[in-house]
């Protein structure tokens, strides 16, 4: 084989592997806990909401969570924009959240919908203990 040959066969060689990484690193599954728990800050206490329902824009069905609740959640890819709607008594919508994160700014695996629903406070992700 001639060197300008073994260059063009190295170079499509590296760009089917960057492709395979970016396709791996945009379609990979993660799951996340999500819980409706109380959050307290040095300047103000937020309480759990309600009831709510939680889901991922344009992905599958929201899951409902109760005052107190934890459950899964599957997203997919490396950005995410997750839907919180507060509920009241009769389950009627009181407020929607709209919340944009990436997984890098993911501290672990856990998400309190509390902070993050008001303005990603400091420790809406921690890891599963």
């Amino acid at each position: 084989m001639k060197p300008r040959q073994i260059l063009v066969n190295l170079a499509i060689i590296t760009l089917m592997a960057i492709v395979a990484f970016i396709s791996y690193m945009n379609g990979k599954t993660s799951m996340i806990y999500v819980e409706n728990l109380p959050f307290e800050t040095e300047a103000a206490t937020y309480p759990a909401f309600e009831a709510a329902t939680v889901g991922m824009e344009g992905g599958p069905p929201p899951i409902f969570l109760e005052e107190g609740d934890r459950d899964v959640l599957t997203v997919v890819g490396r950005s995410h924009a997750l839907l919180i709607e507060e509920l009241d008594d009769n389950d009627n919508v009181v407020n929607t959240y709209r919340v944009d994160f990436k997984n890098s700014e993911l501290k672990g695996k856990v998400v309190n919908i509390v902070p993050l629903a008001h303005g990603k406070l400091p420790g809406w992700s921690y890891p599963l203990d």
